[in-house]
């Protein structure tokens, strides 16, 4: 029986698995949080007999035969399940954060806007990693750190060959699991050697998006209020339109600085974002 508690956002979570397979890919999937020895908050099993069995406290999430199956099923309901016992304690929003000089610089999106794609640049260039998918913001205006593995769904990243990964100390791990027509998926993990563990002040929130027509980065500073207005949809925990932005409004400092970046070119777009880190 392997077994592993973790804490993430104030709270632990223990995995307790029978599945050799499974308890391998669980390690990298959850290689970045820190040990905690206090009680269990949430209690993941997995059990093996005839089926492999994933259940989370007294509730059965999956059963099959495939470890592979049954790591994927984890993984989705392992964060999922994180936000919801965090609610409304801490604000999940879809974004990726980094620790620039003390502070978090946030970006926030839709998919393939660019999120992962500038926390990874950040963590190339020195910066340390609080978070991406699920940033987590307390009542106190800080991003508590939830270190979730850098996936970017390709084998092969345009701006981030391999070589640059591991010069940077940015492990490669990954599992394989079948797909929703039986092919077998690789699942890339990237593991940031520098991790921030305690919580850093908000201080910029950035709406990247990627678009091939610029040719050179463009940052444009918004309102508070227009930023206010956008952010409630990547909330990942969805309620009344003005809870949201009341709760957004009460817990984002009022020095957080706001900005729209346009990009085609990652590393030029970091060049642009680093002035803002000597202002």
């Amino acid at each position: 029986m392997w077994r592993r508690k973790l804490g993430v956002g104030g709270i632990t979570i223990e995995i307790l698995s029978e599945c050799r397979e499974c308890s391998r890919d669980i390690q990298s999937i959850t290689a970045l949080y820190p040990d905690s020895a206090e009680e269990s908050d949430l209690l993941f099993s997995i059990k093996q007999n005839k089926n492999i069995s994933l259940k989370v406290d007294d509730e059965q999430l999956w059963k099959g035969t495939d470890s592979g199956e049954i790591t994927a099923a984890f993984e989705v309901h392992f964060y999922t399940r994180i936000v919801q016992k965090l609610t409304p304690e801490l604000s999940s929003i879809h974004s990726a954060c980094v620790g620039v000089h003390g502070n978090a610089w946030m970006f926030a999106g839709v998919s393939d806007a660019g999120k992962s794609s500038i926390c990874t640049k950040a963590l190339l260039e020195g910066c340390s990693y609080l978070s991406d998918e699920f940033s987590l913001l307390n009542e106190a205006g800080e991003i508590e750190p939830f270190p979730r593995p850098l996936q970017w769904g390709k084998e092969e990243h345009p701006a981030f060959p391999h070589a640059m990964m591991k010069d940077a100390n940015i492990k490669k791990t990954s599992f394989q699991f079948p797909d929703a027509e039986g092919k077998t998926v690789t699942a890339l993990l990237w593991l940031p050697e520098k991790i921030q563990r305690k919580p850093l002040p908000l201080h910029r929130l950035i709406f990247p998006r990627f678009d091939a027509s610029f040719e050179i980065p463009e940052l444009q500073s918004i309102r508070r209020g227009e930023a206010l207005m956008e952010l409630p949809q990547h909330l990942h925990y969805q309620q009344r339109a003005d809870i949201m932005l009341k709760t957004l409004n009460h817990r984002i400092p009022k020095d957080v600085e706001f900005y729209r970046l346009y990009f085609a070119d990652i590393h030029e777009a970091w060049t642009l974002l680093k002035r803002l880190s000597v202002s």
